[in-house]
């Protein structure tokens, strides 16, 4: 008898878990039971929440009288289960779905949305092991019970768990270790995590329900707003202070990282509030995570509840396609969903995003690329920003693919790259700031010292300007954006502090300055490259942008692109390989369209 039968249309299956305690290792046994989603007497089950763990280390599996092979991880936590005498129906993906048929596998992952909002409640098991998650576990459920508790140790009332405070190392480390847990970097988590009418968190022994750690983190980013965030600032001089340090217990994570992964899952459940709109927003923020299958970073978020699921409807889960045409399709669904080409800006090419997905069109994101942390927070605040451009104004995008994966389009060279220098320091820049910053200004024309007076009518101090602006993007916070000498000053203190030998030595205000100065500073330049056009224009665009390539305007798109000439032998129209997104100053609300310019044919391949 086969241990699965054949599902049909809106079945699924369910598990019940018993421990065969006449094994030496109290071996969890498995039964199977079919239910149709549309029965009125659908039984109420939980739905597993977890890290499949490695393909190739497994365990056998006792399930309706035959034994099967389970990864390690699932097969301990179905042991620990059993062994608490867990005695609910259970959902589990890997063994409720037959993994080996493709058609089985694709209908059910399209219901998994359904699956886990109809849950009970979803289980997220974070590890076997209670002990190095309790003091992390207790000082939420401290933070979450009393709102007027502060997380600064210099305030009081503050929170305390056995006589330590957040400035603990050992209590960091506990707190991190929960975010540091492999379930938070797996993309199929995200929608498990989103979708459930209530989640509980599972370690060890010792549960916390999803809630708790919501009211937790909501009293304490409350707290960051209205009071901590001050007094962290008035204690170092560093606005995050021990949120920084990194945790050498797990892999340098610090705290403020730690805590971006479930702000950005909570991002997803509150979609209104937190601008995610479509299925590229969700992509794009958890483009980090992992899964096994490059395709499941697309159809693991197809069924969360966005604002605009037009591009859900128009993705089928199909596991039978590659991984190429499906990120392809989900490019130009994109592009015909919103009529923009804002997905471009999703195309990273840099030395240190490795490319894994074969047979890519250039134009098309490599979802499966690898990229660190850091990196990711710069690239998804500047893709948030692409709503305040316009560069191609209200040109609708004409956008043809062809079958070879080349696109025919129009677009207007504005541009072409005189010289680049590098972008940002990252950890592994051999230049420093002083020297980089003296680069960026030659190339700009002007003396390496600002000049006084960058809001005068001369041509230098016009370039000045428009150097201070284009280092943060055209971007500028509130309490600059009064007078343009505010933003001035503010490129100032951060001039000397990027410059100085010890930046730590300046006054606590100036580090604060700069420190907000240099956010902006990041977001348009970590990972790109600063270049000049042959015009004298000053711009940030793609870290693998050469002298030589030229700068367009496409209809659809609200930044320009930069593009290099190739040979092709298919059609007439000029060819070229799309290299990234790029900020060119006095081009991105419309500039170099007024007058109605001639767009010229051409192809990408």
């Amino acid at each position: 008898m086969a241990i699965r039968t054949p599902l049909q249309k809106d079945e699924i299956r369910l598990l019940r878990l018993s421990l065969d305690k006449t094994e030496p290792a109290s071996s969890p046994v498995i039964t199977f039971e079919q239910v149709s989603l549309s029965d009125p007497n659908f039984p109420s089950f939980v739905a597993l929440s977890y890290v499949w763990g490695n393909l190739e280390d497994t365990l056998p599996l006792r399930i309706s009288g035959e034994v099967i092979p389970a990864t390690r991880n699932l097969h301990v936590i179905l042991q620990c289960l059993s062994s608490a005498n867990f005695d609910q129906f259970l959902w589990v993906d890997a063994l409720c779905i037959n993994q080996n048929d493709l058609l089985e596998r694709a209908a059910q992952v399209a219901l998994m949305g359904g699956i886990y909002s109809r849950a009970s409640y979803v289980l997220a098991f974070l590890s076997p092991l209670s002990e190095p998650f309790d003091l992390g576990l207790d000082f939420l459920q401290e933070a979450a019970r009393d709102s007027e508790l502060h997380y600064e140790p210099s305030l009081s009332p503050h929170i305390s768990v056995n006589s330590l405070t957040a400035s603990s190392e050992s209590l960091r480390d506990s707190l991190i270790s929960l975010f540091a847990a492999p379930w938070w970097t797996r993309v199929w988590t995200v929608q498990e995590y989103a979708l459930a009418a209530k989640v509980i968190f599972q370690c060890g022994n010792r549960q916390m329900e999803g809630s708790v750690v919501l009211t937790a983190f909501r009293n304490l980013a409350t707290h960051e707003r209205n009071c901590c965030w001050a007094a962290r600032r008035a204690a170092d001089g560093n606005a995050r202070g021990f949120l920084d340090y990194p945790s050498e217990a797990n892999n340098g994570l610090t705290l403020f990282k730690a805590t971006l992964r479930i702000n950005n899952l909570n991002s997803i459940v509150n979609s209104e509030a937190f601008g995610v709109q479509d299925l590229l927003d969700a992509t794009s923020l958890f483009r980090t995570r992992q899964c096994w299958d490059p395709r499941d970073r697309v159809f693991g978020l197809l069924g969360l509840h966005l604002k605009d699921d037009n591009l859900q409807k128009m993705l089928p889960t199909d596991y039978t396609i590659s991984t190429a045409l499906l990120y392809r399709n989900l490019a130009m669904a994109a592009i015909g969903n919103s009529q923009t080409l804002d997905v471009l800006s999703h195309v990273l090419h840099r030395p240190s995003i490795h490319k894994r997905t074969p047979g890519l069109p250039s134009w098309v994101p490599d979802w499966d690329a690898l990229m660190d942390d850091d990196y990711h927070l710069m690239y998804t605040e500047r893709t948030d920003k692409l709503r305040h451009f316009s560069a191609s104004k209200d040109l609708k995008p004409k956008w043809i693919l062809h079958d070879s994966g080349l696109v025919t389009t129009h677009g207007l060279q504005f541009a072409k790259i005189a010289a680049t220098a590098p972008g940002y320091p990252d950890p592994d820049s051999t230049i420093g700031g002083k020297q980089l910053l003296e680069k960026w200004r030659q190339l700009s024309g002007l003396p390496q010292e600002p000049i006084a007076a960058p809001n005068g009518d001369s041509e230098e101090s016009k370039r000045e300007w428009a150097f201070q602006r284009s280092l943060c993007g055209n971007v500028t916070l509130s309490q600059w954006a009064d007078h343009s000498c505010n933003h001035t000053a503010a490129y100032n203190t951060w001039h000397s502090w990027f410059t100085h030998p010890e930046p730590a030595s300046l006054p606590e205000d100036a580090r604060s300055t700069a420190r907000e100065f240099d956010f902006l500073v990041q977001i348009a330049s970590l990972g790109r490259c600063f270049f000049v056009t042959e015009d004298g224009d000053m711009a940030f665009g793609p870290e693998s942008a050469l002298a030589g390539d030229v700068v367009f305007i496409i209809p659809g798109g609200r930044v320009p692109y930069v593009l290099r000439r190739v040979d092709s032998s298919e059609g007439q129209e000029p060819t070229y390989e799309f290299i990234g997104d790029a900020f060119v100053d006095c081009t991105m609300v419309g500039e170099k369209v007024e007058g109605s310019p001639t767009f010229q044919d051409m192809a990408i391949v």
